[in-house]
């Protein structure tokens, strides 16, 4: 009885090896993909980039970075 029963053990465990591994990362890769409406966006809108320097924009970020005075209103708010 132990014979048979040792042998059907090592039988299941050799089939339970040999089933194929689960695919991990399926569902990341399907909510990734369900995200990106154009995946080639980046590519094809290359020249609608605009030119400059960028200096309004470093004069948004010093602005930014010194801080606003404090009195201002923003719809009814006292700072």
């Amino acid at each position: 009885m132990s014979v048979r029963l040792i042998i059907v053990l090592v039988s299941v465990i050799g089939i339970a090896g040999c089933s194929n591994n689960p695919r991990l990362g399926t569902a990341m890769t399907l909510v990734k993909n369900e995200q990106v409406y154009n995946p080639q966006a980046t590519e094809e809108n290359k020249g609608v980039i605009p030119e400059g320097s960028g200096e309004r924009s470093q004069a948004s970020i010093k602005g930014y970075n010194k801080g606003s005075s404090k009195d201002i209103s923003i719809s009814g708010f006292q700072l």
